[in-house]
């Protein structure tokens, strides 16, 4: 997808307009492959404190319906949380857009896509293996359809997050964000 597809199923004309929740939810649940340079310009625009905020309550939206046996899953997105807050409020050093670019694109096609979670209803019905963008879709329409399923995050355990170094001051601010919230 270039940068006109990218924009136009964003629903932005610009990356000013890149400030919403549902902006970063409908970039990180694409399945469609998004051109490294589509991504890269998109970035480099959007206001970094917006993004990173948008980055911090989109995880917290998220992985509020992740069940209490994906304790491992849970650390996974929290390490990919504070590593993309911490990119996107320092992408103007040098190379971190790249980075952050790539870190964001890998989630998507992790989330959205790679991942996969193996899901059993506990009733009847037919056993579903879904990404991990799925799974928490299926965990919060149980209460609304009254089916329930048994989740297995196993094999969505190993991501491959590359290790940046984070200001000492980002993860208090960021550590302050969660609290506050």
């Amino acid at each position: 997808m270039d940068k006109e597809k990218l924009y136009e199923m964003l629903n932005i004309d610009s990356p000013a307009d890149f400030q919403y929740f549902e902006d970063l939810a409908e970039l990180l649940e694409c399945e469609e492959e998004i051109e490294e340079r589509a991504l890269a310009e998109l970035l480099e625009e959007v206001d970094k404190i917006v993004l990173s905020d948008l980055i911090y309550n989109y995880f917290e939206e998220i992985t509020d319906f992740l069940p209490g046996d994906a304790a491992e899953t849970y650390g996974v997105m929290e390490r990919v949380k504070f590593a993309l807050m911490g990119l996107a409020r320092n992408c103007d050093e040098e190379g971190l857009l790249a980075n952050l670019t790539d870190e964001l694109d890998r989630f998507r096609r992790w989330y959205s896509v790679e991942s996969k979670v193996y899901c059993t209803p506990i009733t009847k019905g037919k056993d579903r293996v879904v990404p991990v963008r799925d799974a928490l879709v299926l965990a919060r329409s149980e209460s609304l359809t009254g089916e329930k399923y048994e989740y297995d995050y196993r094999e969505c355990q190993e991501y491959p997050l590359e290790e940046y170094i984070m200001s000492f001051g980002d993860l208090v601010a960021a550590q302050m964000e969660e609290e506050e919230a």
